[in-house]
């Protein structure tokens, strides 16, 4: 007997040891390789090397590209930096339910299968030491044992692996680190991010024209590869064109995010099953959220709980907001209409307080966008010279300069009328009206984002699948106000090896009819001027403008390719006078540098401040000729004033006839003195008119009685001499009737 018991213990000893060290080198194998590969899976194109993941980081934000930072380990020690960075990468949350997860309890079961498979209680129950102990007991000493064998240890963790949904994001590798290097492996970092997070790295200044915000963004979109498989548009509204949108000094990223946010825009990610990408989804209303089961709001207990898929530690958190948004602009096209606009979408609403007043949001109308035919630039169809409402008299498109005097002193002629360079903004009549972009429009979107922002909850969650955009209900939640749920801002979570994936959230509640906006980003301001040049056709000789006297500019900035004389929006030219018809203004021809100033700083509202000398244009006035003041034409049309002390002159001069009017000191081309007084001359004919008088004399009189003998000349005697020198011209009289003359001068100097 004591030989079988020591028998017994030996062989019992040796089935623990087996057991227990099969149990725990399944359960560590299954733990490695089981929940370090398939709770996180992280797959890299191109890489072979296998990685464990350790840790999970992840930041995803409403409006913004995510991103989540991971840490793992490779048994590959070398791993390279072209291995990761830009390469597209996926990573999968894997909860236990999922394929991957399956494997693990499989790979564990059988890791203790194995053991078992060639039960050593079987060989223990023929040795003989037992066969001489069944014989001498009824009941056989190893069925408490064989009940052990019967319990499999991963059963648990089967059941609480068998409840979950995955998670899977697509995205490309931007940050790559190496943290440490041991004898087994090497641990590593990455950052996963949405593909539009490479926008980030192209920074641009651009011009776009006659698109709309939309259009814009798809436009840039495009430019970076993305197809109609990559973005979706879930758009309520229809955005009209906007005359001029620039990009200045802006990541495509940010340029993107600001044009959809100044229009209410949000944008949000979601995963395409059947492609197996990103994608973008861009909306303007509540049913653009992603509509996701029910949550359940439960606290959890313990370190485990079942698996289940809650959210817990939920606050609420308020603030008075504006009662109403005041919005104002300025449109020089229709310079008497109102533009002054206040909206409160919540009149109501005892928690605002206060006005929020915008200025400056950049439209047209107050209730329609501008595009509506109601006479503001209603030049479009004009050609150049057809101005005014047909009231040329008042504008200068006539050169008539006849002898009657009448002179309509008209220098735009229609020279230019083979050039159709009337104004073209606000094309897009066509597409008006709906309000969109308008002042009241602007100032509801802003009061829309206000009140999106009164209330905000905070929440943990264990569910891996929750993303900024969802719209979903909490069952069970204390918390007022949210029956009809919550949409996801901004979601942060963190999971590791051995624990879950956990997540905070903020969310706003949702409310129908009343969509989230995004905070308007503030566009780049340009401080100063910008360079660019007067542009035309066809290289005009003289300058091409529209009907209200604007000119077209290519910016030196801008790197797009246009056709000549469209390069940019009609632009209007600072003058220091102006005024209803009037004011002071010299054409500016293709070619000519100008300095483009910009209204309140806004990129997309620019004018011509001035027009500058260059290299290829130098100066008429220089070191060479400091004392002159010259005012001179492309066809050499001049006034000049110099002002060298003692040597003072003018000279007003045309090409034409070469007729000129020089007045004090006269100087000829090498400026030598040629003499002094005054000189009129001209290469055709001449003509002097006075309807009242003409007086001529070789007398100098002080300056202040000149006037008095203009206005004092006796007609009388100026008629009598008049009809003396008539009279002897039709009679052939002999010119001593000419003696009486000297009675008329004695008569004109008692005068």
């Amino acid at each position: 007997m004591k030989y079988i018991e020591d028998s017994m213990d030996k062989g019992l000893t040796n089935l623990v040891n087996q057991l227990g060290n099969g149990l725990s080198w399944g359960l560590k194998q299954g733990l490695v390789n089981g929940v370090g590969h398939n709770r996180y899976t992280l797959n890299i194109d191109g890489l072979s090397a296998e990685v464990s993941i350790l840790q999970v980081e992840g930041n995803e934000q409403l409006n913004q590209p995510w991103h989540y930072t991971i840490t793992f380990t490779s048994s590959d020690k070398q791993l390279s930096v072209e291995s990761f960075l830009n390469q597209n990468a996926r990573l999968s949350f894997n909860p236990a339910n999922s394929s991957r997860l399956s494997d693990f309890t499989a790979k564990g079961l059988n890791a203790l299968n194995s053991l078992t498979s060639a039960n050593p209680l079987d060989a223990l129950k023929q040795s003989e030491p037992l066969k001489q102990l069944d014989k001498l007991k009824q009941s056989n000493p190893l069925d408490s044992l064989n009940s052990l064998t019967q319990l499999n240890p991963l059963n648990s963790l089967n059941s609480l692996l068998s409840q979950g949904s995955s998670r899977t994001l697509y995205g490309v590798i931007t940050q790559f680190s190496q943290l440490s290097v041991s004898n087994d492996e090497a641990r590593y970092q990455v950052v996963l991010s949405s593909q539009l997070a490479k926008l980030a790295l192209s920074h641009n200044c651009a011009i776009f024209q006659n698109q709309s915000v939309i259009s814009v963004v798809e436009e840039v979109l495009r430019g970076h590869g993305y197809t109609g498989i990559d973005y979706r548009l879930a758009l309520k509204e229809q955005y009209p064109e906007r005359e001029f949108i620039t990009q200045w000094q802006e990541s495509d990223l940010e340029f993107i995010q600001r044009l959809l946010a100044d229009v209410g825009v949000y944008f949000r990610f979601e995963t395409h099953g059947e492609h197996n990408c990103d994608v973008m989804v861009i909306s303007d209303y509540e049913q653009g959220y992603q509509q996701v089961a029910d949550i359940v709001y439960k606290q959890p207990s313990g370190t485990l709980d079942n698996g289940v898929e809650s959210v817990w530690d939920i606050t609420l958190h308020s603030q008075m907001v504006e009662a109403s948004v005041q919005v104002q602009d300025y449109n020089y096209r229709d310079a008497q209409a109102n533009l002054l606009g206040n909206v409160n979408s919540q009149q109501k609403d005892n928690t605002t307080y206060g006005t929020d007043y915008r200025y400056d949001e950049h439209y047209k109308g107050l209730n329609t966008n501008g595009d509506s035919n109601n006479g503001i630039d209603s030049d479009t169809n004009n050609n150049n010279g057809d101005d005014d409402d047909g009231n040329s008299g008042d504008i200068d498109t006539d050169d008539s300069q006849g002898s009657n005097g009448n002179s309509n002193d008209n220098d735009n002629n229609s020279d230019n009328s083979g050039n159709n360079n009337s104004s073209d903004i606000d094309r897009n009549q066509a597409n008006t009206g709906n309000g969109v972009e308008s002042g009241e429009w602007y100032a509801r979107i802003r009061h829309e984002h206000a009140i999106s922002r009164q209330i905000v909850i905070r929440g943990k969650s264990n569910q891996a699948n929750l993303a900024p955009g969802q719209h979903i209900r909490i069952k069970g939640s204390a918390i007022a106000g949210i029956d009809e749920g919550v949409m996801i801002l901004t979601v942060q979570g963190q999971g590791n090896r051995s624990e879950a994936y956990e997540l905070s959230f903020t969310a706003i509640p949702y409310q129908p009819l009343k969509p989230y906006r995004p905070e308007p980003i503030p566009f780049p301001t340009i401080d100063g001027t910008l360079p660019a040049r007067v542009t035309s056709p066809n290289n005009d000789t003289y300058g091409y403008i529209d009907t209200q006297g604007r000119y077209r500019v290519k910016f030196n900035f801008d790197l797009k390719e246009w056709r000549n004389g469209e390069e940019s929006l009609w632009l209007r030219l600072a003058k220091p006078y102006a005024g209803s018809t009037y004011g002071f203004h010299f054409p500016l021809i293709d070619g000519t540098e100008v300095a483009v100033a910009f209204t309140n700083g806004n990129p997309d509202r620019p004018y011509i401040a001035h027009a500058m000398h260059d290299s290829q244009h130098p100066d008429h006035v220089t070191t060479i000729n400091k004392h002159r003041n010259v005012i001179r034409t492309p066809a050499n049309n001049k006034l000049r004033m110099d002002d060298k002390r003692g040597q003072e002159h003018i000279k007003l001069a045309t090409e034409y006839g070469k007729t000129q009017l020089n007045i004090g000191h006269l100087v000829d081309q090498n400026k030598e003195q040629r003499g002094e007084g005054f000189e009129l001359r001209t290469d055709e004919w001449g003509a002097i008119a006075a309807n009242k008088g003409l007086y001529i004399t070789s007398q100098t009189e002080p300056r202040h009685r000149v006037n008095n003998w203009i206005c004092k000349v006796p007609l009388p005697s100026l008629k009598m001499l008049y009809q003396l020198l008539k009279h002897c011209k039709m009679q052939q009289l002999p010119l001593k009737p000419m003696a009486q003359i000297p009675t008329v001068k004695s008569n004109l100097k008692r005068h």
